[in-house]
């Protein structure tokens, strides 16, 4: 039976997938940075005020979201952003104060392991709730950047102050179209899904057009069921079925025992997310990836941040950042090694851009300004492409955590080279050695929690009970299949002999679907 097989390396190196229109977000981003940092500046805050950019990392998270739930989804990560550069100024104040004061240059792992323990519940909490990218990078890249501002004289108050007014932005900007266009998201969602199922149905479709398509459709339906617009007769969902019934006549029944994302779309509408005791429960199996990932994690992060203080690096924080970027998206080794790649060149290239941005003898508001375009950049690519992404994330920890004062261009390249190559390094050996079977018992796992819930459907009489068992069964069908692709992605003999049984069990649950909701598109 075919398995699934990676994509070809030149379009995970190099693709840059289209997402629909991109640039409201881009901007978003940029506006939600620049605004608090600006008013600051104009209130004689100085460039202390392009802190507030890690309070307006939340904005984010709001993207794709109804207006109807992204207030909410804000509101918990600005709160988080806030409460993590609170957590990162102190630690960071905490090591300066030691290490200035003659301590041991070891003081600086209790920055190490403020950082692991960060990404790891981050990871675990994105993992298990598969919320996707952007992930626990920028939780992770609050702490990091906070760390370093008490060394420049500023506070953890200031810290935090700043923060949460970048939080408050990110907020109001996000919600900024409610009252002249409260669809957009929605119509933003479904547009992106037509226009993905049109390439996928192309005479000549690019190598992952269909993948996205599916993909594309899975978020608009979230969108609007978000947004409360399903099983209503809506236009956009008029709109939206009609695109999901044209891809699911080419997918299904077409290639059934070839694993893909593609194998999650049937001529039925997806059901509504479980709920979110629900999936975190699924995430504490120890068996489940999302203990996986957090044990790596565990592993590199620390190993990472001794070699670099080791080798005499000053902050060894770049270093565990770089190696937690790499595992924190999955146990994937294929894919985690062209993420490693990506972190590599794109920050060399990001220390191109940083060396060019030294040069300039910039004024507080123009460095605000500076670093509202490196977050749109970010936001722009961060997605799509890491590799690209981290030529706008590589300068902007640089010149937030600088403010815009002279530094030692030669040192700060130097270390964040050595810092880079040794968190890529030891992220690598990790991912190949650590748990080196973990495949096999995630795929086990998910096809075991698949059964469980069939056989407790099964049992369920109450309407309430079937229509809750389905939104699991169909959550559970979803993991499966993104196991089943790790697994074959790193040991393809062992999955294609497994892969009757795990693809008898999928037809059996899309079955147990249809029965009952039935055909309903």
């Amino acid at each position: 039976m075919p398995i699934p097989a990676p994509a070809p390396a030149r379009s995970l190196l190099l693709g840059v997938p289209g997402q629909g229109r991109r640039w409201p977000g881009v901007v978003r981003a940029g506006v939600a940075a620049c605004l608090p940092a600006l008013a600051g500046v104009a209130l004689g805050h100085s460039a202390v005020a392009a802190t507030a950019t890690v309070g307006a990392f939340a904005v984010v998270y709001g993207e794709g979201r109804a207006y109807r739930v992204r207030w909410r989804v804000v509101s918990i990560a600005a709160a988080v952003m806030v409460l993590l550069a609170g957590v990162g100024a102190a630690v960071g104040a905490l090591v300066h104060g030691a290490t200035a004061a003659g301590g041991s240059p070891l003081w600086g792992m209790a920055l190490v392991l403020s950082m692991t323990v960060v990404v790891a519940v981050c990871a675990f909490v994105v993992d298990g709730l598969r919320l996707g990218a952007p992930g626990a990078f920028l939780p992770l890249l609050t702490v990091e950047i906070s760390s370093a501002l008490p060394a420049l004289g500023v506070s953890v108050s200031e810290v935090t102050s700043w923060a949460a007014a970048g939080a408050a932005s990110a907020l109001l900007v996000s919600m900024s179209g409610l009252l002249a266009r409260p669809r957009t998201p929605e119509r933003a969602a479904v547009a992106t899904a037509v226009a993905a199922v049109d390439a996928a149905l192309a005479d000549s479709p690019a190598p992952n057009a269909r993948r996205d398509a599916v993909r594309s459709l899975h978020a608009a339906w979230q969108c609007l069921h978000d947004a409360a617009l399903v099983g209503r007769d809506h236009p956009l969902t008029r709109k939206l079925r009609a695109a999901h019934l044209r891809c699911a006549a080419v997918v299904d029944g077409h290639d059934a025992n070839h694993a893909s994302d593609e194998d999650d779309l049937r001529p039925q509408v997806p059901l509504p997310r479980p709920s979110i005791r629900y999936r975190l429960a699924r995430a504490a199996h120890l068996r489940g990836r999302s203990w996986t990932i957090v044990a790596r994690l565990l592993v590199a992060c620390p190993a990472a941040g001794l070699l670099a203080l080791g080798l005499g690096v000053a902050r060894p924080d770049w270093a565990v950042i770089t190696a937690a970027m790499i595992l924190h998206q999955g146990p994937d080794r294929v894919l985690g090694t062209y993420r490693g790649l990506h972190r590599f060149f794109g920050t060399v290239l990001g220390l191109a851009l940083f060396a060019a941005l030294a040069t300039l003898d910039l004024s507080p508001a123009a460095l605000v300004l500076v670093v509202a375009l490196l977050m749109a950049g970010t936001e722009a690519f961060l997605v799509r492409n890491y590799g690209l992404a981290m030529v706008f994330i590589t300068p902007l920890a640089l010149v937030l955590g600088g403010l815009g004062t002279h530094v030692d261009l030669v040192a700060v390249t130097r270390d964040r080279l050595l810092e880079t190559v040794l968190g890529v390094a030891v992220a690598l050996l990790v991912l190949w050695t650590v748990l080196p079977g973990s495949y096999r018992r995630i795929l086990r796992d998910a096809d075991v929690q698949v059964a469980g819930t069939i056989g407790r459907l099964g049992d369920a009489r109450e309407p309430a009970a079937v229509a809750e068992l389905c939104r699991d069964l169909e959550f559970d069908l979803h993991s499966s299949t993104t196991a089943a692709i790790t697994a074959a992605h790193t040991d393809p003999a062992w999955t294609r002999d497994r892969w009757p049984e795990h693809h008898h069990l999928h037809e059996l649950g899309y079955r147990i679907l249809t029965r009952h909701f039935g055909p309903r598109l």
